[in-house]
């Protein structure tokens, strides 16, 4: 299945020990610094760069990270190299945004919502009905994060760079039973990430409840929560397709997005040639690769989706309307109240300029990998 794109350089990664790892790596100087040098003059100095991720093997997060750590290595003729620790083994997915924050790891990756509030830039995502694809949301959000003042000063502030933002896909309800309407959410609870879109459960008479992708397989046998909300990807990632039977598209759209990001510390202490690659394979992971995995990977996880429970429903648009009509608040903008409380100034400048981006990129000749999906049935 692998994109070209993942094998036209053989760079291997390191796979860091759960242990122990915390001493090695970069975790940069701010003076420019490095953990390994060799040579005489900047042009020779070498880093390692310690990653974590929330990814686990064959998934989006996987493939989108490991071409992105191998051209970066490539390109740099083995100047960076990079230590990916094992998902969970040392910084858990909730926390990896604060681990790379304070140092503790160099690059981190997990889902946004999880430090929701250090992300109002990308957390816009989960604005419900907003955003109906994938690759839109990840241009739109890249743009800003320099295009917008307030979003890149906000940043800088966090100590983060942003490397990459892209929906894992459309939001999907995986239940026991049949769920083709708000009427059947109901009094169930149902496990949701994206901090707006939880208000949509909330609003279709649901309980929301916050529980990390990892335990949610657990939490479902367990009768904690009693649907999902999940992309595709869950689908597969977290086996959930062997534990929910039924599985549909309500119309929501996109309600999250994977984070990828450097410490900016340690990007800045980088010599400016090293930056520059970094620079470059970061633009064309954005402009063209992640979607390109995006893509592929979605197109696999629907075979396997299928193959276990047979059908991919979608909601009536007359369903999907009701679900919008009956939203008590504001989500716009509330959106925007929280935002600027988040420390994003001109928050309701950087909606306007979202949604004006979301137009731009989103092509009705493309059809959506998890409509596509639906319509294999």
């Amino acid at each position: 299945m692998m994109n070209p794109l993942t094998r036209r350089r053989g760079v291997s990664l390191k796979l860091a020990a759960a242990v122990g790892i915390l001493g090695l790596g970069l975790t940069a100087c701010a003076d420019g610094s490095s953990a390994t040098e060799s040579g005489d003059s900047s042009n020779d100095a070498t880093v390692e760069l310690n990653v974590v991720s929330w990814a686990t093997p064959a998934s989006l997060s996987e493939v989108m990270g490991n071409w992105w750590y191998e051209e970066v290595e490539a390109r740099s003729d083995g100047r960076i190299t990079f230590n990916v620790a094992a998902a969970d083994s040392l910084c858990s997915a909730t926390e990896i945004p604060e681990c790379v924050r304070d140092g503790r790891a160099d690059i981190g990756q997990t889902l946004t919502d999880y430090s929701s509030q250090l992300f109002p830039m990308a957390s816009i995502a989960s604005i419900p009905f907003l955003s109906p694809g994938s690759e839109a949301v990840s241009k739109a959000i890249y743009d800003l994060s320099t295009e917008h003042e307030g979003a890149a000063a906000l940043w800088e502030r966090n100590n983060l760079k942003p490397l990459s933002h892209l929906p894992p896909g459309r939001m999907l309800i995986g239940s026991h039973e049949e769920v083709s309407s708000i009427d059947d959410l109901k009094g169930l609870r149902m496990r949701m990430a994206g901090r707006f879109a939880q208000h949509a459960v909330e609003a279709a008479g649901a309980t929301s409840v916050a529980i990390p992708a990892p335990e949610t397989y657990e939490a479902l046998e367990r009768g904690v929560a009693d649907v999902a909300g999940f992309p595709l990807e869950g689908t597969a990632a977290y086996q959930l397709r062997d534990v929910l039977a039924h599985w549909t598209d309500p119309g929501v759209g996109t309600y999250t997005t994977i984070g990828m990001w450097i410490n900016n510390d340690v990007y800045e202490g980088l010599d400016p040639e090293l930056r520059a690659v970094i620079d470059e394979v970061t633009a064309e992971f954005n402009e063209e690769a992640a979607y390109t995995f995006f893509t592929d990977v979605s197109k696999e996880q629907c075979d396997g989706l299928l193959d276990t429970v047979g059908d991919l429903t979608q909601w009536d648009q007359a369903e999907q309307d009701r679900w919008q009509e009956v939203f008590t608040v504001d989500i716009e903008q509330l959106w925007v109240e929280e935002a600027e409380r988040d420390g994003l100034e001109d928050a309701a400048g950087y909606l306007a300029s979202y949604k004006e981006k979301i137009a731009e990129y989103t092509d009705s000749s493309d059809l959506d990998p998890t409509i596509a999906c639906a319509e294999r049935n």
